[in-house]
């Protein structure tokens, strides 16, 4: 069982949200963005405890409306479909918590399961009563439905209760596709409750902040306390009589009960005690030392870690603290499926929920806990997290990101999300090439176009992409000579390294709705008709296409810019010394490669204006309009092409 569609209003900032997590979902954003509250309504939902729940909680702190969250589950193992059978929806199920306020600081929650049923009630199985059948068999030539006669199953004498619902189950079974359906909401049916706290997925909600050393103890309720518990519950009776032989053993030694087998030191301290205190009354002193029960023994459980140096868990690094954390949650989980779905354990699912798994790791540890997320998701669980690095977005599987946003409407702030499925993209692959594409074919082209530094795309308010290294050397440089820093107005400039991979790199970042500006070389005069044609078709899909390259100058336009040729050639015919500060760098760094020519170039530039010279006199002035493109920048619509659809 997973979670297909996640549906949350009211709570907090989300007013009315819907999200579609796939096997694993990473919530990115700006902080305050919302994506801590989807967590937050996850667990509220998993928990159903109203101790989660306070004023703060209700969108705009309206609590007369009810907080409602509404999870689509599909992929249901045999076992689930049987614990869900009655409130499933084909083979989904649809399964909501209402919170409602019914006084100060007082909150009920109400369980709520949609179902899909006929739009007759005749048909209704659970309304089928003796005084039902015989309202309808009073009208029984009027029980018809798109030209079936459903009366025909019942034969000519008036049905009981028990016939009229095996004729209703024939009669679905037979021309289920035939009839209409509606769907209909119902708030704590009969023994729904129950069978949602012994079969819906564990859900393990892991903070940005979470104390190993509480982690660690042996407690009735907390993970670990429950994996030690188990394991004594699982030794063998005869294993148990052999460690409280031996803890006996010990006792004797210790204890009085042990006669001469009791150390020497012991009794000889005992027997100095009772000499001294006879001096002042009769009285027998007994040193006593309490052997701990077996339970006992499991309660004073200690973590160490040796990692090079054996030491408590507690004691060491917070990287390695927190892998600990997700260790025993995992171990937990594995051991909660066995307790609550006995031997059907490999058919209930986990779900984590984990705040910025980043915290603490340094970037290969990262890229290791992100592979262990996606071996753990691609069996039966499922993985949900909120993340500020990108190491933890898989380009390859856009449809698994979300990004959380928040805007202001009037006086109210709403977080909204925004993602990317599959079918988007497959649909504009099959316009734009006439080819039915394939998932695996997707994720290939789209895994070689990005990387670890393109990815912070996602985090961006804007992404421009750059054709190459030298533009991306540079133009940090510039927009910071006219007062302009792309990090503090959360501007990504990654390049594609060449032409080839931009339009693929546009299509997904404004696919998430993130400004995204073009800046590559028209290569006029390249002798590679390639090189020229990709030209053409990046042209073309900015919906500004020019017929032949001889037609392509130097534009600089609201969404993209283009070179007539290429960064070099502009940058000789507007800067009036450009030799000069080329023979510069090289003297001065040596032999260098154009980023470095250019970016030594723009540094120059800037030092000129620091010391009082005007930006209009003295940088490149294609640059200059690039950079004030950018600062206007917003999103104006998508890029990706949709299937026409036929008038009716």
């Amino acid at each position: 069982m997973k979670m297909q569609k996640i549906e949350i209003k009211n709570y907090r900032s989300l007013h009315n949200t819907t999200i579609y997590p796939k096997d694993i979902l990473a919530l990115v954003g700006r902080n305050n963005s919302g994506k801590s509250n989807v967590i937050k309504a996850l667990e509220l939902f998993f928990e159903a405890s109203a101790r989660l729940v306070n004023y703060e909680c209700s969108y705009n702190h309206n609590t007369e409306e009810p907080i409602e969250i509404l999870i689509t589950f599909g992929q249901l193992s045999n076992w689930e479909k049987g614990q869900f059978e009655p409130w499933m929806d084909e083979d989904k199920l649809v399964v909501g918590r209402q919170v409602v306020c019914t006084g100060t600081d007082s909150y009920t929650i109400n369980n709520l399961s949609v179902t899909k049923i006929p739009e007759s009630e005749w048909l209704r199985e659970d309304i089928i009563t003796g005084e039902k059948v015989a309202e309808w068999w009073s009208k029984k030539d009027e029980l018809k439905i798109n030209g079936l006669d459903f009366a025909l199953e019942l034969g000519t004498s008036k049905p009981g209760v028990g016939k009229w619902k095996e004729a209703t189950k024939k009669f679905l079974d037979e021309h289920g596709d035939k009839i209409p359906w509606k769907r209909e909401r119902r708030e704590n049916p009969k023994g729904y409750p129950g069978v949602l706290k012994g079969a819906l997925p564990e859900f393990i909600y892991v903070p940005a902040v979470r104390d190993i050393s509480e982690e660690a103890k042996v407690t009735k309720t907390n993970p670990f306390g429950q994996l030690i518990n188990s394991v004594l519950e699982k030794i063998s009776g005869e294993q148990k009589d052999i460690v409280s032989k031996q803890l006996k053993e010990i006792e004797k030694r210790l204890n009085r009960i042990g006669g001469e087998d009791r150390i020497a030191e012991i009794r000889d301290i005992e027997t100095r005690l009772n000499k001294l205190m006879s001096e002042l009354m009769e009285c027998d002193i007994e040193i006593e030392m309490a052997m701990p029960e077996l339970r006992e023994v499991f309660g004073g459980v200690k973590i160490y870690a040796d990692d090079g140096i054996r030491t408590a868990i507690g004691t060491k690094g917070h990287g390695l603290q927190r892998s600990m954390i997700f260790t025993i949650l995992r171990a937990y989980a594995e051991l909660a499926h066995v307790q609550k779905a006995e031997n059907k354990a490999q058919e209930r699912t986990t779900i984590f929920a984990i705040e910025e798994p980043e915290l603490y790791l340094h970037p290969q540890s990262q890229r290791t806990l992100m592979s262990v997320f996606q071996k753990i998701a691609s069996g039966r669980d499922q993985i949900i997290y909120s993340t500020h690095s990108s190491l933890f977005v898989d380009i390859s599987y856009f449809d698994q990101i979300c990004i959380m946003r928040r805007e202001r409407k009037d006086k109210d702030y709403k977080s909204y999300p925004t993602q990317l499925s599959m079918s988007i993209m497959l649909e504009d692959l099959k316009v734009r090439k006439r080819v039915d594409g394939t998932e695996e074919g997707i994720r290939e082209q789209y895994s070689n176009a990005f990387n670890p530094t393109i990815n912070e795309g996602f985090f961006a308010d804007k992404v421009v992409i750059l054709e190459g290294p030298s533009e991306q050397y540079a133009l940090p440089v510039y927009a910071d000579a006219l007062g302009y820093n792309l990090d503090r107005n959360n501007i990504s400039a990654v390049h594609s390294n060449g032409k080839g991979q931009m339009d693929r790199l546009l299509r997904v970042f404004n696919g998430f709705e993130i400004p995204t500006y073009l800046w590559f070389d028209g290569d006029k005069n390249n002798k590679n008709k390639d090189v020229k044609d990709k030209t053409l078709d990046l042209l073309k899909l900015i919906g500004d296409p020019v017929d032949k390259i001889e037609d392509v100058t130097t534009k600089v336009s609201d969404r993209y810019s283009v070179l007539e040729y290429n960064l070099e050639e502009t940058l000789k015919l507007e800067i009036e010394n450009y030799e000069a500060l080329s023979q510069e760098a090289k003297a001065t760094l040596g032999p260098i490669g154009m980023p470095l020519l250019h970016r030594f170039i723009a540094t120059r530039l800037k030092q000129k204006i620091e010391n009082g010279d005007t930006p209009d006199k003295t940088l490149p002035k294609t640059v200059i309009k690039i950079i004030d493109a950018i600062k206007r920048l917003s999103y104006t619509g998508s890029v990706l092409q949709k299937l026409a659809v036929d008038p009716i």
